[in-house]
């Protein structure tokens, strides 16, 4: 029953790659996404998430996929990683059920090695940082996992910037409507500040494009 379970959750996530990767071969904006990372002096944006296209020999076609940054993962900071943290548990990242729908796997997450989505490792982890801020608390506390289905929101692309006190985040994200076959972006920048071990969202600013 397990393997069934993880077989059809499987399914799910490649057809959602696969329908995804359709409509953004035909968005004529899409190539823009698809640049290599930059680097450049601290309090300028680091580019750590975006997209690219790969032939994947599973289901033998070419997919758009999230790409990390594996170098600056692999060097994050406690308050870098739990505000990375909060928002691929509100933003689908590649997510899909290893075998239950309570062991939710998600690309974004593993990297943070934050176990799985919504799992009480992974909100005690956020609570802990976010002790302070009883907005994102009570979003936590309400987790849930952000599994493909007939719509899903996801990244695009995430610039960070980490000055003082403060971490900055550009994101720009994609609305798939599977049902629909239509695709949809917006972008937003989040400001988080940091106290020590803490950190809480001080700026949301959103916009359709």
């Amino acid at each position: 029953m397990r393997s069934g379970a993880k077989f059809t959750g499987y399914i799910i996530f490649f057809t959602s790659l696969f329908v995804l990767s359709f409509l953004l071969y035909n968005n004529a904006g899409a190539s823009e996404n698809t640049n290599r990372p930059y680097y450049v002096t601290s309090a300028v944006p680091q580019k750590i998430v975006w997209r690219e296209d790969i032939y994947d020999p599973y289901i033998k076609a070419t997919v758009n996929v999230i790409k990390l940054d594996d170098n600056y993962f692999a060097n994050i900071s406690g308050p870098e990683k739990a505000v990375l943290g909060y928002l691929a548990s509100t933003i689908g990242n590649e997510c899909y059920a290893d075998g239950g729908m309570q062991n939710v796997k998600c690309k974004i997450l593993t990297a943070l090695n934050m176990g799985y989505q919504c799992s009480e490792e992974s909100k005690s982890f956020l609570k802990n940082w976010f002790r302070d801020d009883a907005v994102i608390l009570k979003q936590v506390e309400k987790c849930k996992p952000t599994l493909a289905t007939t719509v899903e929101k996801t990244f695009d692309e995430v610039k960070i910037t980490t000055a003082d006190n403060t971490i900055k985040v550009d994101l720009k994200g994609l609305k798939l409507n599977i049902k629909e076959n239509s695709l949809s972006r917006w972008s937003e920048s989040i400001t988080f500040k940091v106290d020590g071990d803490k950190v809480s969202l001080t700026e949301r600013t959103k916009k359709s494009d």
